[in-house]
């Protein structure tokens, strides 16, 4: 049924300059009272219609799962769907969930507003958006309040968005995920299961914590999916019980019963006040570290906790239980995330390995023009597994031979402006040192770091820009004309 009312009020959705002029040439026709498809049923919003396209003409309320066609796109517009108990029953499922092999939703504000307080499992269970075996994408929408009542009960429910694909006979999904805001969810903001490629991006996650009731989670991929997590903000994931609730949660193995989630990228995000700001917990059944790689890639995050909210306790800034992960370059402050807080229960980083056994670079090799300073260059202590292993001896020299070698400066600023340096601190929580270089000689020049017990160099290339090269001896000249 249409809705009518006052809107809550929430920030605006800012939708970009053609969709403002696809939505404002729509509007000079009258809206249908609703959408029929012979397949996927009625839709009870208002609606203009343009091929695939459905652009919600005004707010709507809906009793039951919106069903979108295969390759329909839903352009909210800006509008509300707010989904309502019926009359002597209860709402279940998703607000909207695809009907076919694709759905893509765009611009739409969604809400759940004042359910019953009864516990949902299955494809019962309260979610915003569910994609189950289809590709997609969701893409400047607003996502509020999906929870059971006020959201202070036990049911563990309540995702704002949902990608399953745990048909063993279905092809690889990609769904996207981008420029959205979600709060208010009960149990987790963007959930990702099964064999899944996603991308999520740019988004913004607000837990509730802390709370006792349930150990929420911003971002959770897990049993086989993979993709990128790039660019969010979440923030506020505590849980005071027993146990822990996570910013970004990449789980899989025989510990939880499925496949291992492999080759995931969690880059540039902003994690404050999550009990674990990025959790990997891959294992196998008896919770070892596994056998195979799952080279999960933690890089340039920020992550702060201001204090101790946790109630197990146990918080840190990156947790890790897996094979070949690489974490690097992250920056992780607060007195939540500070060893010396609580010894033993508050971790920067806590990693489950093996003895330091080798020196490793992380950068690729460096081409860099004469006289201008690298870019970074990044060394790290590893066990035999490749996971990052803070060593017994932490300092660390660095020298440098060949051709380019004359000449050449060590910095730890980005600018290459501070003193030059020959010494490197490996004894921080992710065993790494970060330097650059400058050189004043054209060629190749192998840079070494080591102590006595390990040795590791890498060779960069210098050169000389085409525009400041000399011409050679004998080169015809051509003058400008005037």
């Amino acid at each position: 049924m249409g809705c009518s009312g006052e809107e809550p009020s929430h920030e605006e959705v800012h939708s970009s300059p053609s969709e403002d002029l696809h939505t404002a040439a729509l509007s000079t026709e009258a809206p249908q009272e609703g959408f029929q498809d012979l397949t996927c049923g009625y839709i009870p919003c208002p609606v203009f219609q343009n091929g695939n396209v459905l652009t919600l003409a005004g707010n709507c309320a809906t009793y039951s799962t919106l069903l979108i066609p295969d390759g329909y796109v839903l352009d909210g517009a800006g509008h509300f769907i707010m989904a309502l108990d019926p009359p002597g029953d209860r709402f279940k499922g998703a607000i909207a969930r695809n009907c076919g092999g694709s759905a893509f939703y765009m611009n739409l504000r969604l809400m759940l507003n004042e359910l019953s307080d009864v516990c949902d499992t299955g494809e019962d269970a309260l979610v915003g958006i569910r994609f189950d075996s289809a590709t997609g994408s969701v893409i400047n929408t607003q996502i509020f309040n999906i929870r059971q009542g006020d959201g202070t009960g036990g049911c563990q429910e309540g995702t704002g968005i949902l990608i399953r694909n745990q048909d063993p006979l279905s092809p690889t999904q990609h769904v996207g995920v981008q420029n959205n805001l979600l709060l208010g969810y009960q149990k987790a903001g963007v959930v990702a299961v099964g064999n899944v490629v996603v991308d999520i991006t740019n988004n913004r996650l607000v837990g509730a914590g802390p709370i006792g009731n349930v150990a929420q989670s911003g971002i959770q991929i897990g049993l086989g999916a993979t993709g990128h997590i790039v660019n969010n903000l979440i923030s506020g994931h505590s849980y005071t019980g027993e146990g822990v609730a996570s910013g970004i949660l990449v789980y899989g193995g025989p510990m939880y019963g499925g496949p291992f989630s492999t080759d995931v990228l969690i880059q540039g995000n902003q994690l404050f006040n999550n009990d674990i700001g990025v959790y990997l917990s891959q294992g196998n059944a008896d919770q070892s570290p596994p056998a195979v790689l799952t080279n999960i890639q933690v890089v340039d995050n920020t992550l702060h906790f201001d204090g101790v909210t946790n109630g197990y306790v146990y918080q840190a800034g990156i947790s890790d239980l897996g094979t070949g992960n690489v974490i690097h370059s992250n920056v992780i402050t607060g007195a939540g995330y500070d060893p010396a807080t609580l010894p033993g229960s508050t971790f920067a980083v806590d990693v489950l390995a093996g003895p330091a056994a080798s020196l490793a670079f992380l950068n690729p090799p460096r081409q860099v023009p004469v006289g201008l300073c690298s870019g970074p260059l990044i060394v790290q202590t590893q066990d035999v597994s490749g996971n990052l292993a803070v060593p017994a001896m932490t300092g660390f020299n660095i020298t440098s031979a060949g051709p380019a070698s004359p000449g050449i400066q060590f910095y730890t600023d980005p600018a290459c402006a501070g003193p030059a340096v020959t010494t490197l601190d490996l004894g921080n929580p992710q065993a790494q040192g970060r330097f650059y270089f400058r050189a004043t000689t054209p060629g190749s020049v192998t840079v070494f770091v080591w102590n006595s017990n390990w040795t590791q160099g890498q060779t960069q290339q210098v050169f000389i820009p085409l525009e400041s090269a000399q011409p050679p001896a004998g080169a015809l000249r051509v003058e400008p004309q005037h």
